[in-house]
């Protein structure tokens, strides 16, 4: 089993995490590349079980902490625990399936390589509090040539992609 290399994507609430990592994804699908992915649902609500009214949402409510389904060309995984799951337990799991690369969205106190999106300049003190940024991605581009750290404006980032995907492959 080969490491992996791991990048996460890290900002708050609507700065656009989720958009970013899935033309990440495609980007290395399109390239033939098996890209996993980890997002972090840091809500207070629990997740809801995949499919209400199925066998396996069936065998998860009669107590399985750890259900499967698996299908021509799919499979599906509901695990429950009692406390968040360490973002490196869930890189060992992934390992298991050989990905070339893991991407994360959220964990921002990981130290994993990740780019950090900043949309306003409230964002800017995760900078100085988050470990390992490869990248900054800013909404506001005038933000870019004040930063020490590497940094693209937002309307750049499809443009880039090449760039980042070589990157986030390389980890740290």
């Amino acid at each position: 089993m080969a490491n992996t290399p791991v990048f996460q994507i890290v900002g708050y609430k609507n700065s656009g995490k989720t958009s970013l990592l899935s033309d990440l994804i495609a980007y290395g699908t399109d390239r033939g590349e098996k890209v996993a992915a980890i997002k972090h649902h840091g809500h207070e609500e629990p997740l809801k079980v995949m499919h209400l009214d199925t066998d396996s949402y069936r065998l998860h409510e009669s107590g399985a902490f750890l259900t499967g389904v698996d299908s021509p060309r799919r499979f599906q995984l509901e695990l429950s625990h009692e406390d968040d799951f360490p973002l490196t337990q869930l890189v060992n799991i992934y390992q298991h399936f050989s990905p070339d690369l893991i991407a994360v969205e959220g964990y921002k106190h990981e130290h994993f390589p990740k780019a950090v999106i900043i949309k306003r300049e409230d964002d800017l003190p995760m900078l100085d509090q988050l470990t390992n940024i490869q990248l900054v991605i800013c909404w506001d581009e005038r933000m870019v040539d004040r930063l020490s750290l590497p940094a693209i404006p937002l309307r750049e980032w499809r443009k880039r992609l090449p760039e980042v995907y070589r990157l986030a492959k390389e980890g740290a």
